[in-house]
């Protein structure tokens, strides 16, 4: 068994979600339950009572407890200080008016259209602000881009409500002449489709809960065959993250049970314009190399 290289009471939300990370498979199913919904909900873990937390999370308040000494802490309250830590140089009004929109607080009486919209707006701009706060995101997208950028082709995979993201990377990416496919699984070929993909060409997988089995196994399988893979997930414990070379997560906003696309939109946008920025400079410097006249082309200087 590797010896775990995670400190005990870690001081910051980062060195927390690394040692969570590293643990989760040594963990009993009840913890494991406890660090999903963590990692998934960081500010409700900073905000909320125990009480609350043990009750969206599905266990017990004791649970939470046991979970928090499994790190090293003292108890929830000292592993709650790290949580809030995470919020200090935050924006948690957002965070603030999202919950007090779900839990109805301050809410007018009726349920218009209109109040509906304030509420999938809200719940965009607090996921929207999560995912600036993300200090390395900038340099995993950087990652992406060359890998992108490097690639023979790219293959784009995802399933059900994630698929419109992936359709707008096949249009974007097929007007800037970039190579791919985009693995549709038209007449059951889900998997034939994507088998193509080999050394030279990358993934993009997207999938977030409850995760695709066929969108995680073609992940795993092409990282098998030396495929890069860039996964749009929504937790570093997603099955796509994994195996990925990138992942690049990110929590989708909701009202109710209903997701918006909004914040994934987002980062496939930025994406798209990274790659498009590459690939032009790219471009550019192979028009330059091949303008350059060889030594046999020069012209003869007269005498």
């Amino acid at each position: 068994m590797r010896k775990s290289t995670a400190p005990a009471n870690p001081e910051s939300f980062d060195a927390l979600e690394s040692a969570i990370i590293e643990r989760f498979p040594s963990l009993s199913k009840r913890l494991q339950q406890i660090a999903s919904h963590a990692l998934d909900n960081p500010s409700e873990l900073a905000l909320e009572t125990i009480a609350t937390v043990s009750q969206r999370a599905g266990v017990q308040p004791s649970s939470l407890i046991r979970f928090a000494k499994e790190f090293g802490y003292t108890g929830y309250s000292d592993m709650q200080r790290v949580f809030r830590l995470r919020l200090t140089d935050a924006m948690p009004d957002y965070t603030e008016r999202l919950r007090s929109l779900r839990d109805g607080d301050g809410r007018q009486e009726g349920n218009d259209a209109a109040e509906l919209l304030d509420e999938f707006i809200e719940a965009d701009i607090a996921g929207l602000r999560r995912m600036q706060q993300q200090k390395r995101m900038g340099q995993l997208l950087d990652q992406a881009v060359k890998i992108l950028n490097t690639s023979e082709t790219v293959y784009l995979v995802a399933h059900r409500r994630s698929f419109p993201v992936s359709c707008y990377l096949a249009y974007a990416m097929s007007q800037m002449g970039v190579r791919n496919v985009l693995v549709d699984g038209v007449g059951g070929m889900f998997f034939q489709q994507v088998s193509h993909a080999g050394a030279g060409d990358s993934i993009i997988a997207i999938s977030s809960k409850a995760y695709s089995p066929d969108v995680a196994q073609a992940v795993r399988e092409g990282r098998q065959r030396g495929v890069k893979v860039i996964a749009l997930t929504d937790s570093p414990l997603s099955p796509l993250a994994e195996h990925a070379d990138v992942s690049l997560e990110v929590q989708q906003a909701a009202v109710g049970m209903f997701r918006s696309q909004a914040v994934n939109m987002t980062l496939a946008v930025t994406l798209i314009v990274g790659l498009g920025r590459a690939v032009e400079a790219k471009r550019g410097n192979g028009n330059r190399r091949s303008a350059r006249p060889s030594n046999d082309e020069k012209p003869e200087r007269k005498r």
